[in-house]
């Protein structure tokens, strides 16, 4: 990937959508969420909820704070450590942990909807399991959406989010090599790019679900630029 084109997507990110200032807001109220902390696990809903997860239901908010707050205790101890970064981070020693981990929250209840006349079971999902991860470890998982695993052609599961891990990781290898050849730091990557947040992933996932997600190219924005 290109500086440059993760500089237009970046822009473009910015002026599509606002879901930065809710992730903004999680991050300032709970700089390192705690999830076995009620408070902070409807805090996570909230925001997973502006994020377009619409499998938290307010009517099933208990149970779905409860599936998470369980999953949390039960894996806490194997979640990596807040100073972890995906760029070098040794995802072929852990990949079977961070597929299992995710796999695990994926499939666990987030509601119960009606299908005739019987109590079904709604999944947390692999979109709300990756942005669930993103907002625990920012700078080491990332959010993604069913668009965006579809075109990789990758399974909505644990094997796949690692997959999807290796990829942006790949990415970020190259933007950071593209970095060195200019005279911006790499520590001042976000402010180059007009960014609030600073978690490396999610300006690859930005790049992704505005070429992917939101159809738009790159190359063409670069082209009609010039």
């Amino acid at each position: 990937m290109k500086l440059s084109h993760l500089r237009t997507a970046c822009y473009l990110y910015n002026q599509f959508t606002d879901y930065d200032s809710s992730y903004l807001e999680l991050r300032g109220n709970f700089p390192q969420l705690e999830l076995s902390q009620k408070e902070q696990a409807k805090a996570l809903i909230k925001w997973l909820r502006s994020w377009g997860c619409r499998q938290f239901k307010n009517d099933d908010e208990d149970l779905s704070v409860s599936s998470i707050m369980s999953w949390y205790e039960l894996n806490k101890s194997q979640i990596p450590p807040p100073t972890d970064c995906l760029i070098d981070y040794d995802l072929t020693k852990n990949k079977k942990l961070i597929a299992g981990f995710f796999s695990d929250l994926s499939n666990r209840k987030a509601a119960t909807k009606k299908r005739g006349g019987n109590n079904i079971d709604v999944r947390i999902g692999p979109v709300g399991a990756a942005k669930t991860l993103f907002a625990l470890r920012p700078n080491l998982f990332s959010p993604w959406d069913t668009p965006i695993y579809n075109s990789f052609q990758l399974e909505g599961n644990g094997s796949g989010y690692v997959s999807y891990l290796y990829k942006i990781q790949n990415e970020l290898k190259d933007v950071k090599v593209d970095v060195s050849k200019t005279s911006i730091s790499w520590n001042n990557l976000f402010d180059y790019l007009k960014k609030k947040h600073n978690s490396y992933p999610k300006l690859i996932d930005e790049y992704y679900w505005i070429t992917i997600t939101q159809g738009c190219d790159p190359f063409e924005i670069e082209k009609f630029f010039r």
